[in-house]
């Protein structure tokens, strides 16, 4: 069992990124606006058929974007490429008027930030999980976000408070995970948000007032929303439909 665990490990590690880093990355990003330019997109090149297939949309800095569609209309996959998880196949994606591509990593993650409906965790203390996006936050700074993501009271009750260590002495619900990554993104306080479901594993209780903080947030951001409840996106500014 150990040696297949180890050969998978490997199989990964020796994986070849789809995204490669700019040669001379761009260190200053103008704004918070996103243009997709004839945009076509898929998962590898053998494929046949684009998951998204020339899309043009041009979102203003502060504009609050939701995105809706049935299931498989990837609407994941287009938010997605904003932060780079996926590179475009054809055509060109800016973010304050400069491809991604271009920009230098630690920038594009100074300036977008995202919380998904699988919220990732690392090996580490809560505290360190979520200064992820920002490492310098005080810890008054990381009590504040905990607590407008509404999971302040839950790591009081772990052992070490903030500093148990995930997977050992603190083990999270889907729900409280994608509340803690909720915490992390008003922490880092990007220009740019990306919500894929922010709130699809939250207790009903709770939703409201993780919605409050959000919204609180979202003010002179812009910000693109994934949801398939429409009272979600009431709100926004502009609709963006995909479909087949």
């Amino acid at each position: 069992i150990s040696q297949a665990s180890a050969e998978r490990i490997c199989q990964v590690l020796n994986e070849e990124s789809t995204v490669t880093n700019p040669a001379e990355p761009v260190k200053t990003v103008a704004d918070g606006s996103i243009d997709f330019d004839h945009v076509t997109f898929r998962y590898s090149d053998n494929s046949e058929k684009p998951v998204l297939d020339d899309i043009t949309l041009k979102i203003r800095s502060g504009m609050t974007v939701g995105i809706v569609g049935g299931t498989g209309s990837a609407k994941s996959s287009l938010v997605q490429l904003v932060p780079r998880l996926y590179d475009v196949t054809d055509g060109s994606l800016k973010v304050g008027g400069v491809d991604v591509r271009e920009i230098d990593p630690r920038q594009l993650y100074q300036q977008v930030g995202f919380v998904l409906q699988d919220a990732q965790l690392v090996h580490g203390t809560v505290a360190d999980n979520l200064r992820l996006g920002r490492p310098e936050a005080s810890d008054a700074d990381v009590e504040a976000a905990a607590r407008s993501a509404q999971i302040h009271q839950r790591i009081l009750a772990l052992p070490r408070g903030y500093q148990s260590v995930i997977g050992e002495d603190a083990i999270f619900s889907g729900g409280e995970a994608q509340r803690l990554s909720i915490a992390r993104t008003l922490l880092a306080d990007t220009p740019v948000l990306i919500l894929d479901e922010a709130t699809s594993h939250a207790d009903p209780e709770s939703e409201a007032l993780i919605q409050d903080a959000l919204s609180a947030l979202a003010r002179g951001r812009t910000v693109l929303v994934i949801a398939h409840r429409l009272a979600s996106i009431c709100g926004v500014d502009q609709i963006v439909v995909l479909d087949q």
